[in-house]
């Protein structure tokens, strides 16, 4: 089952507070933003609870209210904001679906890929639009770490936990630990001359790393050769993004 209409309305809900933000031009920014994220967030909490009968499975898709209001800040051409509205209201659309199947069976591994999906798509639109605020406007650096952790263990609970339900405790201190590792990740990027995106798609690949290193540690196929692997090709992606980004130096 792909297709769920209660989903689909709340999801076409999402779209057009999104419209609302990239087509309103009569109030400030800073209004227009918050009235979004406002909105975004009682949409996900009241989807949680018709859709999931539960509100903690809101976790991704509030998460994904805050950062799609502030990657679509930064985007300049009409068409991309549409774009994007559309992008974001189908992982808004896929997150739920995600949950909806998993409340009925709970070992249903297409929507575990789902959530999974959706949840590394937010955290994206979440490390690349909080930088490119600290970037932007006045925000302090322990607010970017603050965020950085509060985001990466929220997901990292609730995607570990729809694999393991078993291990609420276990499954919690790993995403506390997974948290703090990403806060200070967000305290490294500080120093980086680079731009929003490319230190937004770092941190998703750090984020990975770490995400799978605990999934597979409770499926007992932690080895070596395994986290080397994924170690190694983060490296590479890394390196492949610094080498073809603009670096953004203060002279």
């Amino acid at each position: 089952m792909l297709f769920h209409f209660s989903i689909f309305f709340w999801s076409g809900a999402f779209f057009l507070v999104m419209r609302f933000l990239a087509a309103n031009d009569q109030l400030s920014f800073w209004e227009s933003y918050l009235s979004s994220v406002l909105f975004l967030a009682i949409i996900s909490l009241v989807s949680a609870k018709k859709i999931t009968r539960r509100l903690r499975n809101s976790f991704i898709p509030l998460l994904l209210s805050v950062s799609a209001p502030s990657l679509i800040a930064f985007i300049d051409s009409p068409a991309e904001q549409y774009v994007f509205s559309l992008l974001s209201s189908g992982i808004f659309y896929i997150a739920f679906l995600a949950l909806y199947r998993l409340r009925f069976v709970s070992s249903d591994e297409t929507a575990r890929t789902f959530l999974s999906i959706s949840a590394l798509s937010a955290l994206f639109f979440f490390y690349a639009g909080e930088y490119g605020f600290y970037l932007n406007f006045d925000v302090p650096l322990a607010t970017l770490v603050i965020a950085f952790a509060l985001g990466s263990c929220g997901a990292a609970y609730q995607t570990l936990y729809s694999a393991l339900p078993r291990e609420r405790s276990r499954v919690f201190l790993y995403a506390l630990a997974i948290g703090f590792g990403m806060g200070e990740i967000g305290w490294v990027l500080s120093f980086w001359p680079f731009g929003y995106l490319t230190a937004g798609a770092t941190a998703l690949s750090i984020f990975f790393v770490l995400w799978d290193m605990a999934l597979s540690f409770f499926l007992g196929k932690l080895s070596r050769k395994r986290t080397l692997t994924y170690l190694f090709v983060s490296l590479f992606l890394i390196g492949l993004l610094i080498g073809t980004s603009p670096w953004r130096i203060q002279v």
